[in-house]
């Protein structure tokens, strides 16, 4: 939220002494617990909603092997192996890291599982789980198609192999890919065409020099960078409706002659009809400093999506300093694009390798614009120091959902310490706005803040999809109490639909009305985080804060406790 509505609406605050009641803005419903994720230890997490707003995909893990390389446990996907090749002490200590690769902990028992090639991803819907290994395999992500109900995703094979998968409206699974062809091969988006459907994803036919590397020694700090060992290339595939695949078409290749020992790997992660052709985005690898592959942000053009060419793969940022170079002193370790829409925005993410700020390698989320056959515009929303932002999703408003760090843990060092709490936002590419999901679930009951949904209060952490109309589907933690939510203790985890509620609406910017912001902020103090918050977070406990703290020239932000 910008200062002139923040200006515009304090003397509405100031000279009202009562609140009419009001629903939240979002309704909480949870659509899968712990109690679904049969044999898995950890999770669920959302991954992906339907364009319908009905279905929604998520995960549970073995392990959580997201804590030792510091991820979403949404990226827990050995596809992208740039998530997790710097391994723990890129950014935490070596006490921290020792800690986590205790025989008994996270990163020893994900090592021993893929080594033993077992089982460790598992569907999850309310009421069952699926493991990775059955027919279905894991749902990636659904169509965004409203008309119907498509999926893709993969299953993974004997020996370390994975094949892709989609599923059509006739809900049945069509491989892709038979585990010959192309060994090690994953779907992540698909969408419907004059031919049936495109689908796009990841398909490698070569193993790395180093792959025995992953499965045949026990060191896992020394040897976790090589696995899943596969070099691995964009593909895209046509499916018509009776399931009919043709032979996946890859990207144009890249030069991998400078290291044999690390994979390189590259991936299509969402695809769009922007202007009457198809265009694609994610992730393709360069060569990075000291001959190490880093991948960087990318699009292929893929026109009337016939696939009768191969697709050429081109960068979104145009500038060398943008991406991963081949110099020591090159900023940006990693990037890639997570998604598109028929606008032709794009959002994705984009990773340091220096201490930014002294204090942390942030994560920072992207914006940028395709037209024309190139990309226009880019912008970095969120540039405080060293905050993390991290998108998941857009929908064709042009809004963006994702997590970012808590507002109050700002400061704290990453690096040689622990990872920030993360909480979702929603953020309006149109207009700038960026809003705390955590603000839009809580109303106003006699003049009192009331945060509370059926009994229950929710923090919301990782937003993973929205839905046209605004629908967001996302991970989050459930607590009995206001005492329990307030220190975060005793939490289940849940994976929640978040509805417009019947009382609330998006305004014509598709904005969230400022009197349906209101102030969730876990109860700690908070000296002035910056624009960490972001948009329409502040709500009306924090704008009276800036009202009474404005004559010194300074503010101050603080919460009161909720109901």
């Amino acid at each position: 939220m910008n200062m002139t509505k923040i200006a515009a609406i304090l003397p509405l605050l100031l000279t009202g002494t009562a609140f009419a009641d009001q629903d939240p803005f979002y309704s909480i419903t949870e659509v899968v617990t712990a109690a679904d994720r049969g044999s898995a230890n950890f999770g669920p997490w959302a991954l992906s909603i339907s364009g319908d707003g009905n279905s929604v995909a998520s995960i549970a893990v073995t392990s959580n092997w997201s804590s030792y390389f510091r991820m979403a446990p949404s990226a827990m996907d050995l596809a992208h192996r740039f998530r997790y090749e710097n391994g723990c002490t890129g950014f935490l200590s070596t006490a921290t890291c020792s800690a986590y690769l205790d025989t008994s902990n996270w990163a020893a028992t994900w090592f021993s599982d893929l080594s033993a090639n077992a089982a460790q991803t598992f569907n999850v819907t309310s009421g069952s789980s699926t493991a990775e290994t059955a027919a279905t395999g894991i749902v990636t992500k659904y169509g965004r198609d409203e008309s119907e109900i498509t999926s893709v995703g993969y299953v993974s094979l004997a020996s370390h192999q994975r094949k892709a998968v989609a599923t059509l409206s006739d809900t049945t699974t069509y491989s892709l890919t038979d585990g010959t062809d192309y060994p090690f091969a994953s779907a992540y988006d698909i969408v419907p065409s004059s031919s049936g459907y495109l689908v796009i994803g990841t398909a490698g036919a070569l193993k790395a020099t180093a792959y025995s590397y992953c499965y045949s020694n026990s060191t896992i700090e020394s040897y976790s960078k090589y696995c899943p060992g596969y070099q691995t290339q964009a593909a895209f595939w046509s499916v018509a409706s009776n399931g009919t695949v043709t032979a996946p078409k890859l990207a144009t290749s890249y030069d991998t002659s400078e290291s044999t020992d690390y994979p390189y790997t590259a991936s299509a992660m969402s695809i769009a009809e922007v202007d009457g052709a198809y265009v694609a985005v994610g992730y393709s690898a360069t060569e990075g400093y000291n001959s190490k592959p880093k991948n960087l942000a990318t699009f292929w053009n893929l026109g009337d999506g016939s696939l009768s060419s191969t697709p050429t793969t081109a960068r979104i940022f145009s500038s060398n300093s943008d991406n991963p170079g081949t110099d020591s002193d090159y900023s940006i370790d990693n990037s890639w694009a997570v998604g598109i829409n028929n606008d032709g925005y794009i959002v994705g993410n984009r990773v340091y390798r220096k201490l930014v700020s002294r204090r942390n390698y942030p994560t920072q989320m992207f914006v940028a614009k395709y037209s024309s056959g190139g990309i226009t515009s880019t912008s970095i929303p969120v540039s405080t120091g060293g905050v993390n932002s991290e998108a998941a999703a857009l929908n064709n408003r042009n809004q963006v959902v994702g997590w970012t760090d808590e507002r109050s843990d700002t400061t704290k060092p990453v690096y040689g310490s622990v990872p920030r709490l993360q909480e979702a936002f929603l953020y309006n590419i149109t207009t700038g706005s960026r809003y705390a999901i955590n603000d839009l679930i809580c109303g106003i009951s006699s003049g009192s803040t009331s945060c509370a949904q059926g009994g229950k209060y929710y923090y919301i952490e990782y937003a993973n999809g929205i839905t046209d109309d605004g629908t967001i589907v996302a991970s989050a933690r459930r607590f009995d109490n206001y005492s329990d939510w307030s220190t975060l203790s005793n939490g289940t985890s849940v994976v929640v639909k978040l509805t417009v509620s019947s009382s609330a609406a998006f305004d014509n910017n598709h904005d969230v009305p400022a009197g349906n912001v209101v102030t969730n902020q876990l109860p700690v103090f908070d000296y002035g985080a910056g624009d960490s918050s972001g948009g329409g977070s502040f709500g009306i406990f924090g704008l009276l804060a800036m009202a009474g703290a404005a004559a010194i020239g300074q503010y101050r932000r603080f919460v009161k406790k909720g109901s």
